[in-house]
């Protein structure tokens, strides 16, 4: 492989569910986590050769350090590091650890020690996470002064395409943090579209485009997102967006609907109770909003206003025509102003009052 290559990693390969064989073309995916239409493979960015040459009496490593390896040969390139030196990764993209978990993986670590070693990189004389986040807390919890880690060289663009890779395969990531992740590899570059996202990070178009309009919910719901990340997921997220673009104006009850998640109630009562929240003000104001469906589709929804003078018609569809409709709703207004108009002359004994 020339020096200045592109490294080419599975996704499972990247996470560290799947290692190289002995003697493979470690550019060789062994197992895809792409979708069946996806690209197999991804490619991290690599530096100019420049960058790559080996510093004499240094150990000659890749530029990207260890890929996979087998058993054998990673133990051979770890080295020991001081906890106390080592920092969060700004580019990793979850926001809170469950300590329950923590405390589960530190018994794990404490019995069977640490067979897996994390990664890191040098910045600014500290070591800083490549993967291993809550590897080096459960460490820290148990009194650990050294850890084993691969000490690799990379720059901040390759840096964070690798921890945001190897950020897939963590434990608990919540959908919001996916989608912060998502975000992230599009606004630097690492992406272009969803298709690539999703392609890159092995997940399917649903869950990134889903993943993604999380972060298009009302500004209060994503402050409770980024308050408790896995407050609910992207199918949830899905119902939320859908409310919010029928009752635009019943945002404080579908806020309030999401509030409950935060107190313990289940995600799928949120439709429910946000609906009946809407019906119950409705009937507070004297008046109960009609559905109005082409029985599978919520098409119109009308409201007599509280001086019993008006009556509201919103409209659910999006690309139905409105000019149209308000012509045939003119029509019948014209008829009805007729039929009003021929009972009052009635009543008059056919003339003029």
């Amino acid at each position: 492989m020339s020096r200045g290559a592109p490294i080419k990693v599975s996704g499972l390969v990247a996470s560290g569910k799947v290692a190289a064989r002995d003697g493979e073309d470690q550019r060789k995916p062994l197992v895809s986590a792409r979708p069946a239409d996806a690209p197999s493979v991804v490619e991290l960015p690599t530096r100019p050769d420049s960058s790559q040459e080996t510093k004499p009496g240094a150990p000659s490593t890749p530029a990207h350090g260890p890929v996979a390896a087998s058993p054998a040969e990673a133990r051979a390139d770890v080295r020991k590091i001081p906890v106390a030196e080592i920092v969060d990764s700004p580019y990793q993209p979850r926001l809170k650890y469950d300590p329950e978990e923590i405390d589960r993986l530190a018994e794990t670590m404490d019995t069977a020690a640490h067979a897996d070693p994390i990664k890191v990189r040098m910045v600014n004389g500290k070591y800083e996470l490549i993967s291993g986040h809550r590897r080096i807390r459960a460490a820290r919890s148990l009194g650990w002064t050294e850890i084993d880690a691969y000490v690799e060289e990379l720059t901040d663009r390759e840096a964070r395409a690798k921890t945001l890779l190897l950020a897939v395969g963590s434990v608990g990531l919540a959908d919001f943090e996916f989608a912060l992740m998502f975000e992230t590899a599009i606004k630097e570059g690492l992406c272009k579209t969803q298709r690539e996202v999703a392609s890159y990070f092995g997940q399917s178009t649903q869950k990134v485009s889903g993943c993604l309009d999380m972060l298009k919910l009302p500004a209060k719901i994503v402050r409770m997102l980024e308050t408790k990340p896995d407050l609910f997921g992207y199918q949830t997220g899905t119902v939320i967006k859908k409310l919010c673009a029928d009752y635009p104006d019943k945002l404080a009850d579908i806020e309030r609907g999401v509030q409950r998640l935060m107190e313990g109630a289940a995600q799928n009562s949120l439709k429910s109770w946000v609906l009946q929240a809407i019906k119950g003000q409705a009937e507070r104001d004297g008046s109960e909003p009609n559905l109005i469906t082409n029985g599978r589709r919520l098409i119109f929804t009308t409201k007599i206003s509280a001086d019993k003078r008006s009556v509201v018609v919103n409209c659910k569809v999006p690309d139905l025509d409105i000019a149209a409709f308000e012509k045939h709703l003119q029509a019948w207004l014209e008829t009805q102003a007729k039929e009003v108009s021929s009972s009052a002359a009635d009543e008059n004994g056919g003339g003029t009052p």
